[in-house]
């Protein structure tokens, strides 16, 4: 399985890239891709992980039913990952 994931990460980060700041949800990569909705979770599931990928909801007003997750590019130089403990402590400052 992990080879397969490997496989399709450059192929996903490839697609969101030319989504743009739109994203595409799992179901349209799976379009783009013809691949199965497993292995694009699970590649998702990492690129999230690094902080490569972005989720967010796609609301369309008037459309009922759940809302969408839609995945994009995290653009260079924008962390996502939050302060490291040890990090957050050093900016407190004692007198």
């Amino acid at each position: 399985m992990f080879e397969a994931v490997e496989s399709y990460r450059p192929h996903i980060i490839a697609a969101l890239g030319d989504a743009g700041t739109q994203g595409l949800t799992v179901k349209e990569l799976r379009a783009r891709l013809e691949a199965g909705e497993g292995v694009i979770r699970r590649t998702l599931t990492l690129l999230l992980c690094t902080g490569v990928v972005r989720e967010a909801f796609r609301y369309t007003p008037g459309v009922r039913g759940a809302v969408p997750r839609a995945y994009t590019l995290v653009p260079t130089g924008d962390s996502m990952l939050p302060a490291s403990p040890t990090a957050a402590s050093e900016r407190v400052v004692t007198e």
